[in-house]
């Protein structure tokens, strides 16, 4: 986590590969509090959602996914919802990133 805190609501999935791949939630939803400088990691096949704690600052996070798992064909992500800031009109590129993370350029 760059900048902010909040918390993080994790579920983890039963697995089963056969000739199909069938997941199934498990009822325990478990929640993690963070901040900025904290790591998270979120193991495949666990069902996640992010939580800003403070309306008043946005939150900055990398993320990042293992290669090894797109190689296994396990790089399958579906977002459910968009956050209420998103804007689909701004296109992230490298320069843009690179000027808002030296504060050089304001979040749209």
């Amino acid at each position: 986590m760059l900048e902010g805190k909040g918390y993080d609501i994790h579920q983890d999935c039963d697995v089963e590969i056969t000739d199909a791949f069938v997941w199934t939630p498990q009822d325990e939803k478990k929640r993690f509090d963070w901040e900025a400088g904290d790591y998270i990691y979120i193991p495949p096949n666990t069902i996640h959602q992010h939580f800003n704690a403070d309306p008043e600052r946005p939150v900055r996070l990398i993320s990042s996914t293992a290669r090894i798992f797109r190689q296994m064909g396990l790089n399958t992500l579906e977002q459910f919802e968009d956050a209420p800031e998103y804007d689909p009109d701004v296109v992230l590129t490298a320069e843009r990133v690179r000027d808002y993370m030296r504060g050089s350029v304001e979040p749209a």
